[in-house]
């Protein structure tokens, strides 16, 4: 049993003691005085509970000297239980608060994406990830990045828990099992492959997303379990390049790399192929002329799942013959404004899920 648990026993016990105790000397000064109304131990628990809890019907007093001092101890007793009640509630409510506030209550999001660290590279993550309406829970070590993120997105879509990264039983608050994909957001390499190692044994399910500076660590990564692994400096390097001798290119692709903020901007989304899909079972080049014609949508590829139903290859403008099956995902290109419309279509909201519908 809790220390403190049995201090609130033996606290108790000796309280309730202490008040029988002085209930049983009452009913010995006061039966026999005159005008007395005390006659029985009950009599005596009665005014007992009506004084301490500040009912006070005034049915019941004592007229002897003994018995008001008694009295006068219940009255103040009654002072320091409202008191001590008082204090005990709000101390519970703010601990409460608090608590919800740091994300010890956990989360129920499911499909969603979890981010381990918070940094400026992390927070333009979670600002994509959160414009294309996905659920995110964040971890972070850090107490004041608490408030700044709470303030930054709004609790239905965003939550958060301070929590020490290692601790991985306190990471299970976040749901990891029922997320999509999980980010990690460190700083650095070393700590983020020793991480994941760490991670993966707890937590297979979900895939694991990590962005590294040195490109050479990605075969490292992936032995490590890491589904996607993404170099910053060889991303960086590539649109430099593509700005020098084809720059619309490169303006395109960063367009298209955002998520759609405006109805007037274009995005690339991935849709997951479910039974009510109204293209399932039809050819690629039929469903990409139809979607262009009918609805100004693009179809780029097509991810379908391998021999063994589980990792999914990305097959860009696919060949004509290809058949779209239940479970592959559909990656289009459409406007912010068609997001609705797409996802009533499809019947299922845009990006990756952990299983099919």
């Amino acid at each position: 049993m809790d220390d403190r648990i049995k201090k609130y026993i033996i606290w108790g016990v000796t309280t309730l003691s202490l008040f029988l105790i002085l209930d049983l000397v009452l009913v010995f000064v006061e039966k026999d005085s005159v005008g007395s109304y005390i006659h029985s131990f009950s009599d005596a628990v009665w005014y007992m509970v009506v004084t301490i809890t500040s009912v006070g019907y005034g049915d019941i007093v004592p007229v002897s000297v003994v018995g008001k001092g008694i009295g006068y101890f219940f009255i103040f007793s009654s002072l320091i239980v409202l008191g001590i009640l008082i204090s005990s509630m709000s101390s519970n409510i703010s601990t409460m608060i608090e608590e919800n506030k740091l994300g010890y209550k956990g989360t129920k999001f499911e499909n969603h994406i979890v981010c381990i660290g918070w940094n400026d590279f992390s927070h333009m993550v979670v600002d994509e990830v959160v414009h294309a309406s996905r659920k995110v829970a964040i971890v972070t070590r850090k107490k004041d990045n608490i408030d700044l993120i709470h303030n930054l997105y709004d609790k239905k879509s965003v939550f958060v828990l301070y929590a020490d990264y290692d601790n991985l039983d306190s990471i299970s608050k976040t749901n990891p099992d029922k997320a999509s994909e999980v980010f990690l957001g460190f700083e650095d390499d070393t700590e983020a492959l020793l991480y994941v190692i760490n991670f993966k044994k707890k937590y297979p399910k979900p895939n694991v997303v990590v962005a590294i500076k040195n490109h050479k660590l990605r075969d490292t990564f992936v032995t490590a379990g890491v589904k996607y692994i993404v170099a910053r400096n060889e991303i960086a390097s590539k649109l430099v390049a593509s700005y020098v001798f084809e720059p619309d290119v490169a303006d395109l692709n960063i367009d298209l790399l955002g998520a759609a903020e405006h109805d007037d901007d274009f995005d690339n989304q991935q849709y997951l192929v479910i039974k009510g899909n109204p293209f399932l079972n039809k050819n690629y080049d039929d469903v990409f002329v139809k979607l262009k014609l009918k609805y100004n949508i693009v179809l780029l590829g097509i991810s379908k799942h391998d021999n063994n139903g589980g990792n999914l290859k990305l097959h860009v403008n696919a060949r004509s013959e290809t058949v779209i099956e239940l479970n592959d995902y559909l990656i289009i290109m459409v406007a912010g404004k068609s997001k609705k419309r797409v996802e009533k279509l499809f019947g299922v909201k845009e990006g990756k899920y952990i299983c099919a519908n």
